[in-house]
């Protein structure tokens, strides 16, 4: 039978846990960002605002197109959290 976790052993778990979807999620990030910028949307002057609006239009087209499913897909954040230079978003 297995040894049970205790609640520290637990918590360091959830931090480690933490941790690597942080990295992950700045790793897809810098990885969106490259993208954005060879596709040139760095050379626009477009609103924080306006490209949140079409990244969530391209994400709904996407799962639209069976590339995953909205419940598998984590919330949109809101625009008001979006980077201003567009690497985050």
């Amino acid at each position: 039978m297995a040894r049970r976790k205790n609640r520290a052993e637990i918590l360091a778990d959830i931090e480690d846990l933490k941790k690597q979807l942080a990295e992950s999620e700045e790793r897809d990030e810098r990885r969106i960002g490259k993208l954005a910028n060879k596709a040139g949307l760095l050379d626009l002057a477009v609103s924080d605002e306006e490209l949140a609006t079409a990244f969530a239009g391209l994400a709904a087209r996407f799962r639209h197109n069976g590339h995953g499913t909205a419940a598998s897909q984590p919330p949109a954040r809101p625009a008001a959290q979006a980077r201003a230079n567009g690497a985050g978003a």
